[in-house]
């Protein structure tokens, strides 16, 4: 621990550092239409990706923007580094850090809306054990890596934090990634939704292209058994070493047929699973991809839970460090009503906390367990108010309200206030009461 704070007092190397930033007051917004083209080479074995981000985006505020912020979460590790400067329209640009993964960039011009500006990053990643919550994202572990939040990436303004999933991310036109390996792997190394091209049977390079997605993510591991199933056209991929697939694919395909029935068709082409190289710690999500610790690679709960991520996260995003409940509560709801099993919760806090409410550093920390914890409140006490929800409107009238309000959103930013006020829409039953007694936005 003492080596990892050491690191995180330590600034990277800042391209462009020399020149004055713009004036701090100057407009940004995240407000932008974008697409990310990422080229890559990877040594496993040392734990080494050297890349280069391509980022295009418009200018969808009403206003002129002079910068843009990214988030680099793997700073917060200190991963991270620049291997040459940040341009901006093919010209150096001035760069700050203004928290400890938060990269401003200035864009060296007042752009209008509607105009569009390019971005390269050129930079390397040295990938060690990461832990606690974030062992599925990014994280090296016998010989596996997990590629979970590793790119520089449009946001507002945050920091890491060791609750929570902290980055805030709207949806990319496409991402898309040409990933060279410095040994030949076999064909199914490399875990990543939408699989262009890979090797025959073994080789170095694979394409990866994902759009209308807000992240995206993959996993390497020479071991990798691949599984497939199938379910309303949607093709299931797990990727495992330590168990057979088998029974992880028929969990996730009962997850998503169920689901497509409830809250409406999966919009994607393909649905990815893989097991990273931790054995313990959290799960975590990702448009198109689900990365499984091993303790978890069959586990029912841990899987539904995952899937309902891919409506509530991936197709309604959310600030998950101020709301965190709108798409981990409906993703505990989905999971326990899919096992019918109850919540169980026992908080005295609002199911609407935000994640600061639970004090932790920028990489590990937080109260996870206790009554008054982060799952008791967020997820637990979530699904209970989740239930209350349902059954003063009755399931039907329920689950109608949130296929219309999906419909109606996907791939946006949602709040706790538009989603309720359209469900009270959606009621013949006053349901002010219950918000009133649950949450922090409705209090008197």
């Amino acid at each position: 621990m003492a080596a990892l704070l050491a690191l995180l007092l330590i600034a990277s190397p800042l391209p462009g550092a020399g020149s004055a930033p713009a004036a701090l007051g100057s407009a940004t917004t995240t407000s932008l239409q974008q697409a990310y083209e990422l080229t890559a080479t990877l040594d496993l074995p040392d734990g080494r990706l050297h890349a280069v981000e391509r980022v295009t985006f418009t200018n969808r505020a009403g206003y002129p923007i002079g910068h843009v912020n990214l988030s680099v979460l793997p700073r917060a590790f200190g991963y991270f580094a620049f291997t040459g400067k940040v341009l901006v329209n093919g010209e150096a640009a001035d760069v700050s850090w203004t928290t400890t993964t938060n990269l401003r960039v200035e864009l060296g011009q007042s752009l209008a809306p509607g105009q569009t500006a390019r971005l390269r990053i050129p930079f390397r990643l040295r990938i060690g054990s990461s832990g606690g919550a974030f062992t599925a994202r990014l994280s090296r572990d016998r010989g596996v890596i997990s590629f979970g939040e590793w790119f520089p990436i449009l946001s507002r303004q945050h920091d890491s934090y060791g609750v929570g999933d902290p980055q805030v991310t709207r949806t990319a036109d496409e991402i898309s990634l040409e990933l060279t390996t410095s040994g030949p792997l076999p064909r199914n190394a490399v875990a990543c939704a939408g699989l262009e091209r890979a090797p025959a049977t073994r080789g170095w390079h694979w394409r990866c292209r994902a759009r209308q997605v807000r992240d995206f993510s993959f996993v390497v591991n020479p071991h990798f058994q691949l599984s497939r199933r199938w379910v309303d056209g949607v093709a299931i991929r797990v990727y495992t070493e330590t168990v057979s697939g088998g029974i992880t694919a028929n969990r996730a395909r009962t997850a998503l047929a169920t689901l497509n029935a409830r809250y409406g068709q999966y919009p994607w082409k393909d649905l990815v699973l893989a097991e990273v190289g931790a054995e313990g710690g959290f799960s975590m999500e990702y448009p198109r991809a689900i990365h499984l610790t091993r303790s978890k690679v069959r586990d029912p709960y841990v899987i539904y839970h995952e899937v309902a991520h891919q409506w509530f996260y991936a197709q309604l995003g959310n600030d998950q460090m101020r709301e965190p409940w709108l798409d981990e509560g409906f993703a505990d709801f989905t999971a326990r009503w899919l096992m019918g099993i109850g919540e169980h919760q026992c908080s005295g806090r609002e199911v609407d906390s935000s994640v600061f409410a639970w004090p932790a550093g920028k990489t590990a920390g937080g109260d996870w367990l206790s009554c008054d914890g982060y799952f008791h409140t967020v997820f637990y006490k979530g699904t209970e108010f989740l239930n209350k929800v349902r059954n003063a409107m009755g399931r039907g009238a329920f689950f109608s309200a949130l296929r219309s309000y999906i419909a109606a959103n996907r791939y946006g930013l949602i709040s706790t206030r538009g989603l309720l006020d359209f469900m009270q829409s959606r009621s013949d039953t006053s349901l002010q009461p219950l918000y009133r007694r649950y949450l922090d936005a409705y209090d008197p």
